[in-house]
């Protein structure tokens, strides 16, 4: 059995999520303000992960892992190939979500894919004085990504129609025009949340600030409203943090949320 990829099916949408990293022990109390600390048993698996889909015949991933080889061997076990993708959806630009954009080469290692990102976004992360404050370590990466996608964006606002079946909608906060990406199915819509929620305490308590959120009171206002659309809409929910695989669906009790992890009806695939 493969524990680094798991399959799903919803809605007519079949899809995968793809371990990029190993998971990582944690304590919740890292992102938590000194209100909201947990007790002694609050460690967990925090994933590292990105999402493909096959929506509706076209190929999308949705955020490209660490580097350029750890998602497109996993296309491969699925009979994808990464010039096969149809769209890159980005959430947003740290290097776990980014870093498997670029081959050791230089060029984009989805060659024939359309990239989306906010457009906030893209204008701070191209903004020279933004790539010049960039560490010794990380500004070579980051300009070799700039060149490489200069016109080869579409660039998101709001919430925009990427496609007539994907929508962008922007959820600011964890970092500056964060995405979440919406998908139109036969049911109920998909949505990946990105780094919305790095722990279900988060969904289940949308107003407690993330500590690690570049803008946290911002990012709570935005999980505020993301969270009452999910549940609203009973959603199939996608997080790229959330205990390994991350899928599931937001209840709502009176004022209370309440997440249900799918896992216990869907397999990893073997």
């Amino acid at each position: 059995m493969n524990d680094h990829i798991f399959r799903f099916h919803h809605e007519g949408i079949d899809g995968a999520v793809i371990r990029v990293l190993e998971d990582e022990i944690l304590s919740v109390n890292e992102f938590l303000s000194e209100d909201h600390q947990q007790g002694d048993t609050d460690e967990y698996a925090f994933a590292y992960t990105s999402c493909y889909l096959n929506v509706y015949g076209r190929h999308v991933l949705i955020d490209a892992g660490f580097d350029p080889d750890t998602v497109p061997g996993a296309l491969e076990s699925i009979d994808v190939l990464p010039e096969d993708i149809n769209w890159v959806l980005l959430t947003h630009a740290d290097r776990d979500h980014v870093g498997g954009l670029l081959m050791g080469n230089g060029s984009l290692t989805y060659p024939n894919a359309q990239h989306v990102i906010g457009k906030a976004l893209w204008e701070d992360l191209s903004n020279p004085e933004t790539l010049a404050a960039l560490s010794d370590e990380r500004s070579p990466f980051f300009r070799r990504l700039v060149a490489a996608l200069d016109g080869r964006l579409q660039l998101c606002d709001e919430e925009e129609a990427v496609t007539e079946d994907i929508t962008f909608l922007l959820s600011s906060g964890h970092r500056l025009g964060h995405a979440v990406y919406e998908i139109k199915t036969q049911g109920t819509p998909l949505v990946h949340t990105g780094d919305s929620y790095f722990h279900p305490l988060f969904i289940e308590s949308p107003a407690w600030i993330n500590r690690v959120d570049s803008l946290p009171d911002v990012g709570s206002n935005s999980r505020q409203r993301l969270t009452e659309r999910l549940a609203q809409t009973a959603a199939c929910v996608l997080g790229s943090h959330l205990p390994f695989p991350g899928i599931g669906t937001i209840l709502r009790d009176g004022s209370d949320y309440r997440w249900v992890s799918r896992t216990e009806h869907e397999r990893p695939i073997s």
